[in-house]
């Protein structure tokens, strides 16, 4: 018995009684800690080796609060604090003295009746492994995993295998990707398109090769007013499959193909699909056309809606966002933002265009910070058409397309 088949939210005092009745021990999930870690380095030791034992291993639970024998929970010792105060200090913490950071650490304050509170603090398994504390004192430069018994710090052996993650998960999210796009391009896929054209993009959770939610699909939930098909305002239709959620846009019929769809699948990948995106007949005398202003802000706003809606049903950073063009040889891609001079077109010379993979640590809730994050990608889009760079930033760095 623990806790992480609960939200943190969910977390609340007939739930903590339940660890002391069941007497559930510690584990390589959940450790239990009498008092609040002090402000010496040794505490602040203690606490840094405590958080990124559990990151750098499988995730887990601190309770804090609540004492235990010999493992084994026995009753609560609520903590007789303001908790805002004290949350802050710990992430503060956190924040400054491990490399890399934790991203997704919560920490939930949980009031008993009598008086004070327990702290749960939710540390995620990291896929930015492994975290070495870097604050000055006891454990400086230092590296910690967990078992059942505890935190200890690795052998060689055992950390080579934390550094070999991160190429593995490179490695699995690559395979993802391309096998997804070759389903996309042999039509192996829910709905038929309206044309081969298509600007594809991926929102990708880091959790999501080693982990399954429940997505909350109930008729109340209303998950598919959060996830749009790339291109489109709302969903012109959506339905529960095997993956997960399936919204599609813009059939004006049963019969007519579909403008695009959005997969959201129980790991919380996001694909969407749009097959609309090019102008002209793709004839001598219209050929067809790809414009950056669509192209770019459609980029920036829409992996903002996901990433945004990802973090409001419970997937933390980090993410990645992969932009692929496929039936693209020979399209002009246009950087004019009104009116079409032949200057400023170029011509993309390949069928398949995969840009590199963006890395998002944080999602700002203003679009037009977050845009800056994804300047090498867009950068990269306005290579595809022999540009240097893209020319939708400003001196001051600011995006100039309209994502509101």
């Amino acid at each position: 018995m623990a806790l992480r088949h609960l939200a943190l939210e969910q977390i609340d005092e007939a739930e903590l009684q339940r660890l002391v009745e069941g007497r559930a021990p510690e584990t390589q999930e959940i450790e239990y800690k009498r008092q609040l870690y002090g402000n010496s380095d040794r505490d602040c030791g203690e606490y840094l080796a405590d958080i990124s034992s559990f990151a750098n291993t499988v995730g887990g639970d601190i309770v804090i609060g609540m004492a235990a024998e010999a493992g084994v929970p026995t009753e609560f010792e609520p903590i007789q604090i303001d908790p805002d105060p004290e949350i802050l200090r710990l992430e503060n913490i956190a924040r400054s003295g491990l490399q890399p950071r934790i991203f997704g650490l919560a920490i939930r304050a949980v009031r008993i009746n009598g008086g004070g509170v327990i702290l749960i603090m939710r540390i995620p398994r990291s896929y930015n492994q492994p975290h070495r504390i870097i604050r000055q004192g006891p454990g400086h430069h230092r590296f910690y995993a967990r078992s059942s018994a505890g935190k200890y710090e690795p052998s060689v052996d055992e950390l080579r295998v934390l550094f070999n993650r991160a190429p593995e998960l490179a490695s699995r999210l690559r395979d993802f990707r391309f096998d997804r796009i070759a389903k996309i391009a042999a039509n192996e896929i829910p709905v038929r398109l309206a044309s081969p054209h298509a600007l594809i993009l991926h929102v990708i959770p880091l959790s999501a090769f080693n982990s399954r939610r429940q997505l909350p699909l109930g008729p109340r939930d209303n998950l598919y007013i959060a996830f749009p098909p790339i291109g489109s305002l709302y969903a012109s239709d959506f339905r529960i499959n095997v993956d997960g959620l399936l919204t599609v846009s813009g059939a004006p019929g049963p019969e007519k193909p579909w403008r695009g769809y959005l997969q959201l699948f129980h790991s919380g990948i996001v694909e969407t699909v749009n097959s609309s995106m090019l102008r002209g007949a793709g004839t001598p005398e219209s050929p067809f056309l790809l414009t950056a202003l669509w192209t770019e802000a459609a980029i920036v706003k829409y992996s903002h809606i996901y990433l945004s809606s990802l973090g409001s049903i419970g997937f933390a950073p980090p993410f990645v966002v992969l932009v692929s063009l496929i039936g693209v040889k020979s399209v002009l891609y246009s950087f004019a933002t009104s009116g079409l001079f032949e200057d400023e077109a170029g011509v993309l010379d390949r069928d398949q265009i995969h840009f590199s993979e963006i890395v998002i640590d944080e999602v700002p809730d203003d679009r037009y910070e977050f845009a800056k994050q994804l300047r090498p990608l867009l950068n990269e889009t306005a290579n595809a058409a022999g540009r240097s760079a893209t020319p939708s930033f400003d001196q001051s760095g600011k995006f100039t397309f309209k994502v509101d």
